[in-house]
């Protein structure tokens, strides 16, 4: 190739350098201009529920103005000395809304819902399920009553009194920790979210008998038959699950729901087998009845007396002289001697 088209082609691609990246700072200069933000707090780390805020737990960070949400914290002492009233992640903006006052340390009954109360009660490893529940569980409550003359419970017995209920605090862990790393412990009191009147029905339980809590699927807002349990039908008959039950696939039950169906059961198993009447012609001295006779006792039925039998329950009576008449004399039941 000739010189003067090499200095050419160099000379070309010169140029194509220089107006690219004369192009890219033109676009990059137009991009800054566009886009403004606004300096906020932001968390660098999972902070707990009233764990008190240090400058190295948030950073300073600059975010889209049109994308900042409401109650943003952009100064440092708007923040200082003060708790967070909820779990705040790593990268989520801080929010005033999601601290408590200055000087204030916890806020667990602003939590409840508007018509709802907080109703504490006392719990141990059996009835607690060994410490697996944790705020924000749904458990349903299992009432056991002994026997008791004097309260004029006859019979002990187990019943479903309450069904879906939100569990909202165990203990004093009103919050589950943003890491989930926190250690189990047995529980010794669960604080349930209720209405007044499911209140006072716990309240009147705990003083009959002995309450359990029974965790349910979060999901699971199915309201079963809540029939009671008594000695009686735990002896009657066995229970079983399968695992289509287990995963859902539910089997069909009896007409009535599962109560129906145990009564049902229970009837069945307590019948007795009754033994038809047998049949017996019977020959006085001026006839012959077929009478029936209880095949328990041996008695007549429908006879009034020992001696007197009448005609209830015969079947079939001839008179004396339908005897002379119409029976030959092999036929007669008794052989006579002539």
């Amino acid at each position: 190739m000739r010189p003067k088209s090499l200095v050419l082609l160099g000379l070309a691609l010169f140029c194509g350098l220089v107006a690219s990246v004369g192009i890219s700072q033109v676009l990059d200069g137009k991009n800054q201009a566009t886009v403004a933000t606004v300096p906020i707090y932001v968390a660098l780390q999972n902070i707990n529920l009233g764990d008190p805020l240090d400058e190295g737990m948030v950073s300073l960070q600059e975010w889209p103005k049109d994308k900042v949400p409401v109650g943003a914290i952009t100064k440092w002492e708007e923040i200082e000395e003060r708790r967070p009233r909820t779990v705040i992640f790593e990268g989520e903006p801080l929010l005033d809304g999601k601290f408590l006052p200055k000087g204030q340390t916890h806020d667990p009954i602003a939590g409840i819902p508007s018509g709802m109360r907080l109703k504490t009660i006392s719990v141990d490893a059996q009835k607690s399920v060994a410490g697996l529940l944790s705020p924000g569980d749904r458990v349903d409550l299992q009432l056991y009553v002994k026997k008791n003359e004097r309260e004029s419970i006859a019979d002990s017995f187990t019943k479903i009194i309450m069904q879906n209920v939100r569990v909202y605090a165990v203990d004093q862990t009103i919050q589950r920790s943003a890491d989930g790393a926190e250690a189990r412990t047995v529980a010794k009191t669960v604080s349930l979210i209720v209405t007044p009147q499911q209140a006072n029905r716990i309240t009147t339980a705990e003083n009959l008998g002995d309450i359990s809590l029974i965790p349910r699927h979060p999901d699971d807002e199915k309201i079963v038959d809540d029939w009671e349990q008594s000695i009686d039908d735990l002896l009657a008959r066995s229970d079983s699950n399968s695992r289509e039950f287990e995963q859902g696939e539910r089997t069909s039950q009896p007409e009535g729901g599962l109560a129906a169906g145990l009564a049902n059961a229970l009837q069945q198993s307590m019948a007795v087998e009754t033994t038809p009447p047998f049949k017996m012609k019977v020959i006085f001295p001026d006839e012959v009845q077929e009478l029936q006779f209880d095949a328990e006792t041996g008695e007549p039925l429908d006879a009034e007396g020992q001696d007197d039998f009448g005609t209830a329950g015969a079947v079939d009576s001839m008179s004396s002289d339908d005897e002379e008449t119409d029976l030959e004399d092999d036929e007669f039941p008794i052989e006579l001697k002539k």
